[in-house]
This record gives C-alpha cells, sequence and structure tokens, in this order.
C-alpha cells in the first residue's frame, strides 16, 4: 500500500454524519498551536463561555500574545490560578464527595445499632437491597453522563446529592422490606452517576499532568469519610430520646449531606458562566480556560451544552458502543475489572478477620485506622509523581507490586502465625498506592474527545465496580479463617493486573511509533488536509500521541 493510500484510508474515516456530528479540533505533532490559530482560538471567541464584555479584552490580549509566538502568561500568574482552584474547585469537590461516601455507608454503622432488627428486615432481603443499590449504581452510570453534558455537571451533580440526602432522611420511616428496597435502589440510582460526573467535571478546571494527584485528594477523601463516619455514627446512635439510634443517624447524616448538596447549587464554579467565581480576576478567568484547552485541545468544548434531539437516543448508543470499544481504552477497563480485586476482597473482610483473630471490637475499629493514613498518603504520594513526571504506568505498575509483596507473604506464613504479624500484613495491603485516580487521568488524556472522555469515565467506573464484586465473593466460608484459596487467587490477580499494566505501556508505544511512521511519510499539503478531515477521529488521530 502506497504512503498516499495510507493517508487516504486514514481521512475516509472521517466521513460521518453532520447532523450526528460533533466535530473537536486537534493539532498535531508538527502543527503548533500557533499555526492552528484562526482554528483553535477563533472557534474559542466564538463559543458562548467567551462571549463576556468584563473578559474579552483579557482573551483578546492572551490571543494576539500566543499568535505572536509570545508567552501570554508567566508561570507565577499559572501557579496563582491553579492554587486558586485548588481551593475554590477541589475542596468543595472533595466536600461533595464526603457526602456521598457519608451516606453510601450509613447502612453498616445502622446495622450495628440494630436496625434490620427493628425494621423487621430479613438477612435475604438485606441481600436483596444491597443487590438492588449496586443493579441500579451501575444501571445509571452512562445515563448519568448524558444530563451532565446536556445540563451541566453544576446542575445535576448537585441533584443527585439532594436527592440520595433526602432520600436518607426518609430512611427514618422503614417498616418492612418493601420501602427498604425502595430506598437501596433510589439511592444506588443516584449515587452511580456522581463519581464519572464528578471526575469530567474537573477535567475540564485541569491539565493533563495535574488530573492524577487532584484525583488522588478525591479518594483520599474516601478514607477519611470512613474515619470521620464512623466516628459521627459512633455518636448520633446514643443520643436517644423518640427515636432509635440507626434513625437519628439516618436523619442527621442526611441533613448534613442535604446542606451540601443545595449548597452546591451555588457553590460549584463553572466555565459555562460569564464569572467562574469572584476569586478569579478576568485575567485570571482568561487564562484558566485558555491554558486547559492549550493543553488539550478536545476540552474546548468540552463544557458546552448538548440538546437533546430526535436522534439523540441513537446517537447517544452509538456514542457509548464507540466508547467501550475504544481499542485504546479498552485495556484500561479491563485493568480496572482486575486491578483492585485484591485489596478490596481484603477490605471487606478487615473487621471480620480482625475479629477472628481474637481482638476486642473497640481494638477492631482502631485498628482500622494506621492503613487509612498510609493508603492517603501514598496514593497522594504516587498520584503527585505520576503528574511530575507525566507517566501512568510505571506507578500503577509500583502500586501492584506493593500489594503483591505482602499478600504473598500472607499467604505462606504458617497458619499459627502472630496475629500482628498478619495485622500488620494485612494493613500494608490495604496501605497500598490506590492508583485508581491515575488510571482515571491515564483515560482522560487518551480519550482526546470531550463525549468520549465522559461516557469512557462511567465505563471504567463500571469496570472497577464489578471488580467489586468480584472481590466480595474471593473469600468463602469454606475457606475460613486463613483463606488459603482465597489468597491464591488473589495473588493470580495480582500478577495478571501487573501482565496487563507492562502490555498496555508497550501496546502504546508501539501504536505511537506506528503513527509517527506514517505521519513523517505525509508531505506538508497531506498533514494540512489531514488535520482538516480527521477531527472526528479522537485518540485515532495519527497526530495524537497516547499518553504512557
Amino acid at each position: 500500500m502506497s504512503d498516499h493510500s495510507l493517508y487516504e484510508e486514514e481521512a475516509s474515516r472521517r466521513r460521518v454524519s453532520k447532523e450526528h456530528e460533533n466535530p473537536e479540533s486537534s493539532i498535531g505533532p508538527e502543527t503548533s498551536l500557533l499555526d492552528n490559530r484562526e482554528e483553535h482560538y477563533g472557534s474559542l471567541k466564538k463559543d458562548s463561555t467567551w462571549k463576556n464584555d468584563s473578559d474579552i479584552d483579557h482573551d483578546a490580549e492572551i490571543e494576539k500574545l500566543m499568535l505572536e509566538g509570545r508567552r501570554a502568561w508567566d508561570s507565577e500568574e499559572e501557579d496563582v490560578v491553579r492554587r486558586k482552584l485548588d481551593y475554590r474547585v477541589m475542596i468543595w469537590a472533595c466536600t461533595m464527595f464526603f457526602s456521598l461516601q457519608l451516606i453510601r455507608n450509613n447502612i453498616q454503622n445502622a446495622i450495628s445499632a440494630n436496625f434490620l432488627i427493628d425494621a423487621n428486615i430479613p438477612q435475604n432481603m438485606y441481600n436483596l437491597g444491597q443487590t438492588l443499590f449496586l443493579l441500579f449504581f451501575l444501571l445509571s452510570e452512562i445515563p448519568s453522563q448524558s444530563f451532565v453534558r446536556r445540563f451541566g455537571a453544576e446542575i445535576w451533580l448537585p441533584i443527585l446529592m439532594t436527592f440520595w440526602a433526602v432520600i436518607s432522611i426518609f430512611q427514618i420511616f422503614i417498616r418492612g422490606s418493601s420501602l427498604f428496597l425502595f430506598t437501596r435502589a433510589v439511592i444506588g440510582a443516584c449515587e452511580g452517576g456522581f463519581v464519572p460526573g464528578l471526575t469530567f467535571y474537573l477535567s475540564s478546571f485541569y491539565k493533563a499532568n495535574e488530573l492524577s494527584m487532584r484525583y488522588s485528594w478525591i479518594w483520599a477523601t474516601q478514607s477519611g469519610t470512613n474515619v470521620i463516619g464512623a466516628l459521627l455514627a459512633s455518636g448520633f446512635i446514643q443520643i436517644g430520646g423518640p427515636l432509635r439510634g440507626w434513625q437519628w443517624l439516618y436523619m442527621l447524616e442526611g441533613i448534613i449531606a442535604t446542606i451540601i448538596g443545595v449548597s452546591s447549587f451555588f457553590v460549584m464554579p463553572s466555565l459555562r458562566h460569564k464569572v467562574v467565581s469572584r476569586v478569579f480576576t478576568a485575567r485570571e478567568t482568561a487564562i484558566l480556560r485558555a491554558r486547559v484547552v492549550q493543553d488539550d485541545p478536545s476540552k474546548r468544548n468540552q463544557q458546552e451544552r448538548v440538546k437533546f434531539g430526535s436522534s439523540s437516543i441513537l446517537t447517544s448508543l452509538r456514542a457509548v458502543i464507540e466508547a467501550l470499544t475504544d481499542k485504546f481504552l479498552l485495556p484500561i477497563y479491563i485493568l480496572g475489572l482486575v486491578a483492585f480485586v485484591p485489596s478490596q476482597t481484603a477490605n471487606y473482610y478487615l473487621t471480620i478477620t480482625l475479629r477472628q483473630m481474637g481482638f476486642t471490637e473497640i481494638v477492631t475499629n482502631l485498628l482500622t485506622i494506621p492503613y487509612a493514613v498510609i493508603n492517603i498518603s501514598m496514593t497522594i504520594g504516587f498520584s503527585k509523581l505520576s503528574d511530575k513526571f507525566g507517566v501512568r504506568w510505571i506507578f500503577c505498575l509500583l502500586s501492584a507490586v506493593w500489594v503483591f509483596a505482602p499478600q504473598l507473604l500472607l499467604e505462606v506464613i504458617p497458619d499459627g502465625s502472630s496475629r500482628w504479624l498478619r495485622f500488620a500484613l494485612v494493613t500494608l495491603i490495604l496501605g497500598y498506592p490506590y492508583y485508581h485516580p491515575i488510571l482515571m487521568s491515564w483515560i482522560s488524556s487518551n480519550a482526546n474527545n470531550s463525549d468520549r472522555r465522559s461516557l469512557a469515565f462511567a465505563i471504567y467506573n463500571i469496570s472497577v465496580q464489578c471488580g467489586n464484586i468480584i472481590a466480595a465473593n474471593v473469600y468463602r466460608e469454606s475457606d475460613a479463617p486463613y483463606y488459603h484459596r482465597g489468597n491464591g487467587i488473589l495473588i493470580g490477580l495480582n500478577v495478571l493486573s501487573m501482565i496487563i499494566i507492562l502490555a498496555i505501556r508497550q501496546y502504546y508505544v508501539v501504536e505511537n511509533r506506528r503513527r509517527e511512521k506514517l505521519w513523517g511519510q505525509m508531505d506538508e499539503d497531506q498533514k494540512a488536509e489531514y488535520a482538516k478531515l480527521s477531527t472526528g477521529l479522537g485518540n485515532k488521530q495519527l497526530f495524537f500521541k497516547l499518553k504512557v
């Protein structure tokens, strides 16, 4: 096949129906942002988010300087913008995630206060309720992303949060299985679309080399909420009075979540608004927008509202199928399915294992704190290093190796070994650098399309949740108390994770070399024509380099 034929083959893939098309401009490795000035900055000026009388002079000033090949802002200005983003966007994002985790986990604390007995809910109905929660959680992930794109995360996410908070309060009226099953299904449906929506929202504010660490703050909040939630529950359950302990728990934690949910309508900054936030000056607002698009042109229209039309259902189904079968993101979906099963299994059975070792209830609760502290620090540390060096695979691999070592030791040590040794090994497993934030950042970088990015977050999160289902079924009663068979399975899954990580790295390296070769075989006219025709190809564009 000739070089020209290779070019024609790639270019022909661009031919899609115009009414379904949502083109996103990109630039090649030999085409700088300055060379593509009319397409990128002209489009930005036409975008509704740039039509601000108070900002237009700053936008024009930045554009003029960039078109002249000069720096439009200095590093100190960008540092100020990034610090303000952390203060104004990230702190509240973590607060929102706190609400999610608080309501998601409060049923466990309610059970300890005799919720199932008082509400007359049999064990089988409780299991069915948890299954419905997870089922609706998974089913809502992808549809919820359509609402994020239609209404904006700053509107849709607070709606979800307020709904799950109100339903949590409503749980005080549960008397029997029917209402219990209903509340579990609704809370699951509300919470399912939150995480991919929040990660998509944050990707609009931060550059690729800033996302891993910011995502790590979100999942560090998860560990922190587990500790805070347990402390709150211990106090709420003891209140007494006209309500039972579990009723106080549902009501008061629901009120806390309601306050956070309603406040989010007014607190969440939005790039769609004339004033993103009053903490930013007009110039800082212009820098905030321009720096993200300069880093990743595919984010240019990420905050545009996507209207629902007559063909939207078919368009959405096609987009979901394309995102699900994206050959450059599919390996990360598969990795998300198996990567966290070993640690999640240990997490599910931590308190059971500690109690089997002979620790008292109070000591068991206290022994859950050390791993959380280690996990928070290591997750943030690894994510920061991943952003600093611009590399994903090596830190994922090191995290998997971290889990593998104590997991192997847990399997080979004698059954009569010290309980403190077993506790130390389990703590090391759970204290590992959780590389879920790094994988989320990896997907964001390699999607190269705002719609694909939104759906990919949801699909990946579904994979992780399916992995959690696997984790809940690895340890069996017949294998207790040392779970040798289960540990053997976990070791195998850990090795599989490491193989997948290495395979992804090699896959991306080979693909990048192929693209560089084909791109180098084109002349300048062919490259210019290809750049115009390939805007719908996303991460398949020859000049797009997959992040490794």
